[in-house]
């Protein structure tokens, strides 16, 4: 039996955490990057949230507390590499009736980011049953987005996945990779 390893993290963020990015997020115009603009709906938005935010570093936290606990789950995701939490923390809004990448795709796509290890994503919303779920092609799995919950997955090919079409309500999410360190150049 071939087993997954993509794993859940029920209230990860709090309820006043999760409202508190969406707030910022819908009040800042400001430092918008979209790195794929042919792959990501006019209608969405993605926002980097700044190393000096007040929000970064509760976020940060919450993001190695799962690493570690995944770690504790599969320790050998570990053992020979040192896993290393990337800075950015990437805001994103989807919103309803055409918003969003619905393609399958895997987050090591390109030699600028096959160093990332593991990908993590926060809901920062619940979205109605049906609607919004990340789908995972090969694994056969569906994940409902609920406020605060948290999620880790590997980057690679293996780990194809989609954000499903939402319908009736935004989707918020914070997201970001696991990366493994640049090892210094050999002479």
């Amino acid at each position: 039996m071939i087993r997954n390893f993509v794993r859940g993290f029920d209230n990860a963020l709090s309820f006043d955490l999760c409202d508190s990015l969406i707030e910022w997020f819908e009040s800042s115009p400001k430092n918008v990057r979209i790195e794929e603009p042919n792959r990501v709906s006019r209608k969405d938005k993605q926002i980097w949230l700044p190393e000096n935010s007040a929000l970064y570093e509760p976020v940060h936290k919450v993001t190695m507390d799962m690493l570690r606990e995944y770690l504790e789950e599969f320790p050998y995701a570990y053992r020979g590499a040192k896993i290393l939490l990337t800075p950015e923390i990437k805001i994103q809004r989807t919103n309803p009736m055409g918003g969003g990448f619905h393609n399958f795709h895997a987050e090591i796509t390109h030699w600028e980011n096959c160093a990332r290890a593991l990908v993590w994503t926060i809901y920062l919303n619940d979205i109605p049953k049906g609607e919004g779920e990340t789908e995972f092609l090969y694994e056969k799995i569906r994940i409902q987005p609920k406020e605060g919950m948290g999620c880790i997955f590997p980057a690679t090919w293996i780990y194809q996945h989609r954000g499903n079409p939402i319908h009736t309500h935004p989707k918020y999410i914070i997201t970001g990779w696991y990366w493994y360190p640049e090892e210094p150049s050999l002479p």
